[in-house]
């Protein structure tokens, strides 16, 4: 996304990519450190309860609901961990997006018809 489309991106707070199925939001350890402050409980606990090994062993990521959306999206899609938020999701669509993320998010698809 080059730095106009940047400018002119507007989240329509749909919560579509948190919806992704089989998403994958990795943590890091200030990640955890910051979101289990935040929630108000001990790192080990948010570690058990809250993540899981990503498939390739290599780190932790958050826990999704059996639908597959985040599971700290709210009924009004919105992020209840907004403030503390992981890179992955802070930096979408800024600094990476999935080859179909302009079919799973309203706003990119608006941004794409209009080119």
């Amino acid at each position: 996304m080059n730095n106009e489309q940047k400018s002119s991106f507007k989240c329509r707070c749909c919560g579509e990519c948190c919806r992704i199925k089989d998403g994958i939001v990795r943590v890091s350890d200030e990640e955890i450190a910051r979101i289990a402050a935040f929630l108000g409980i001990d790192e080990q606990s948010f570690v058990e309860n809250e993540t899981l090994l990503a498939p390739d062993r290599k780190s932790l990521i958050l826990k999704s609901r059996e639908n597959g959306e985040c599971v700290y999206l709210d009924e009004n899609n919105l992020c209840r961990i907004n403030s503390v938020k992981p890179e992955k999701c802070r930096t979408f669509p800024f600094d990476w997006m999935n080859p179909d993320s302009a079919t799973i998010c309203p706003a990119l698809s608006v941004e794409r018809l209009s080119r």
